[in-house]
């Protein structure tokens, strides 16, 4: 898959990360976040990781995929915004944001 353009704009103010992040990596995009950190992806993610380091990395990533290439320092400043993962329509598991009485017809 071919790298997104560099945008050289500032930088949004915060990013949305699900309570699953999509945490697929290229080669090329672990070798790029060990050039910037000087730390391996399990240094950063694994689960001895300082925790800020961490949500740090999936900042990185995210931005990096929408296009933006700046630093590790800078990406510290870019606030994090949790949001729940869709559900899967497929599991035939009802949706938690739906009324009980929507599941049961009741």
């Amino acid at each position: 898959m071919e790298e997104p353009e560099r945008v050289t704009t500032m930088l949004p103010s915060s990013v949305v990360v699900t309570d699953q992040p999509d945490m697929r990596l290229t080669p090329n995009q672990m070798r790029a976040l060990k050039a910037e950190t000087g730390r391996t992806l399990e240094e950063l993610m694994g689960e001895g990781a300082d925790e800020a380091d961490r949500l740090q990395a999936m900042v990185w990533l995210e931005l990096r995929r929408q296009g933006y290439s700046a630093g590790w320092d800078e990406i510290g400043d870019v606030a994090v915004e949790f949001q729940p993962s869709e559900p899967d329509p497929m599991s035939g598991e009802p949706s938690t944001s739906s009324p009980h009485s929507a599941d049961s017809g009741a």
